[in-house]
């Protein structure tokens, strides 16, 4: 039997031919070099309430968080943010094919997701999201909500198991612009995705936007523009800042999900981002949060 992680990549490979194939299909094969070298790993999470979550430190959606005790929760403005999700670092190692994040300990998910008023877009939605990471080795304990969380910002849990997935570029995207794609191009490599009515669950590799473009959305708001109309892509200081959108990455994306309560705006997606050097240097409280719905 092959070792997993060969097992893992020669399955990338096929998938890597198969996207190959279709970008030739639509009649794209002339950036199907650029495009294919464009693609990401990244660790698909798929919800399975057939999972156990007593567990202390388990991958899962909802519930209570597993952090040490002396921790604060949390907040925004006083309110307490609602814990969305924990990902226990080693449980996603074997299929952590980048190879960037700590091969264990704990990362911790925060929103404010009883308002959901912050959507990553205005300069004052900071506070609005949190990223912990607690070592391996420190003690932890599962935390009750504080007083002034609701009952509506608390969420069923349910597991999460991991398998590693390829993800290409998508079509509305920062990255993608600098292929060079007509209009009529674009359009036709939008043609060749199709997740249907999926529920995604992704850790790294690239987003499955609801509404196009996050990279530059990020890397503008973080520096102080505000991207909510075409106010901030229109500053003079946003030409001296585009390039550096192409730092900014996927850290988790956490879909809507009816089994464990959650609903993002009308049917959609919540995203982590970081910058890779942040993302590499452990830097977690540097992350920035976007919500797209429909």
């Amino acid at each position: 039997m092959r070792p997993a992680r060969l097992r893992v990549m020669t399955d990338f490979d096929a998938d890597l031919a198969a996207f190959g194939q279709r970008l030739a299909a639509a009649g794209l094969g002339q950036f199907a070099e650029v495009l294919m070298g464009m693609a990401r790993y990244s660790v698909r999470l798929v919800a399975d309430s057939a999972l156990p979550t007593e567990t202390m430190r388990t991958s899962r959606l909802g519930g209570m968080p597993d952090l040490p005790a002396m921790t604060r929760w949390p907040s925004n403005d006083g309110e307490p943010l609602s814990f969305i999700a924990q990902v226990n670092l080693a449980e996603v190692a074997q299929e952590e094919v980048a190879g960037v994040l700590p091969k264990d300990g704990l990362l911790s998910f925060f929103y404010e997701a009883v308002a959901q008023s912050a959507w990553g877009f205005d300069p004052a939605d900071h506070g609005s999201a949190a990223v912990l990471y607690t070592a391996a080795n420190a003690g932890t304990e599962r935390l009750e909500p504080p007083p002034g969380l609701t009952s509506e910002g608390v969420f069923p849990s349910i597991g999460l198991r991991a398998r590693a997935e390829l993800t290409f570029v998508p079509w509305e995207s920062f990255a993608v612009e600098s292929v060079g794609m007509s209009r009529d191009e674009g359009f036709a490599y939008a043609g060749i995705f199709d997740s249907g009515d999926q529920t995604i669950h992704r850790l790294l590799g690239h987003p499955d936007p609801v509404q196009g473009d996050m990279q530059l959305e990020c890397q503008l708001v973080t520096n102080g523009l505000h991207c909510g109309d075409s106010t901030g892509y229109r500053d003079l200081r946003a030409a001296g800042l585009r390039d550096g959108a192409a730092e900014w990455r996927l850290l988790l994306q956490v879909d809507s999900q009816d089994e464990a309560g959650m609903m993002w705006g009308d049917v959609g997606r919540l995203y982590y981002w970081i910058k890779h050097t942040d993302l590499l240097t452990r830097d977690w409280e540097l992350s920035w949060l976007i919500l797209q719905c429909g």
